[in-house]
C-alpha cells in the first residue's frame, strides 16, 4: 500500500514539474520576443560591466534626481529611550 502512495506522489510531482516548466518556457519566449529578455546569457563579469555602463548614462545619477531632494533625514530623538517595562 505504501508503494502506491509513493508512486502517486512521484507521478504528481512529475506532472507538476512538466506543466510548470512548460509555462516558464512560454513566458521566456514571449519576453524574448518583446525584447524584455536578453537572448544571450552573461557571466557575472559581463553583467557587472553592463550594469556599470548603464549606470553611467546621463540623467541617472541619484544626486541629481528630483526624488532625492524630497527625502529628509529622520529627526534626532536625543538618544534617550523610554522603557516600557514596569518596576523591577
Amino acid at each position: 500500500m505504501k508503494l502506491l502512495g509513493w508512486g502517486s506522489l512521484i507521478v504528481a510531482a512529475g506532472a507538476s514539474y512538466y506543466y510548470a516548466r512548460k509555462s516558464i518556457n512560454e513566458r521566456r519566449a514571449v519576453q524574448e520576443a518583446q525584447g524584455q529578455r536578453p537572448s544571450e546569457k552573461l557571466d557575472w563579469r559581463s553583467r557587472i560591466e553592463q550594469d556599470e555602463k548603464n549606470s553611467k548614462k546621463p540623467g541617472t545619477d541619484s544626486a541629481t534626481s528630483p526624488d532625492s531632494s524630497s527625502v529628509s533625514p529622520a529627526p534626532a530623538t536625543g538618544g534617550v529611550r523610554n522603557s516600557e517595562k514596569g518596576p523591577s
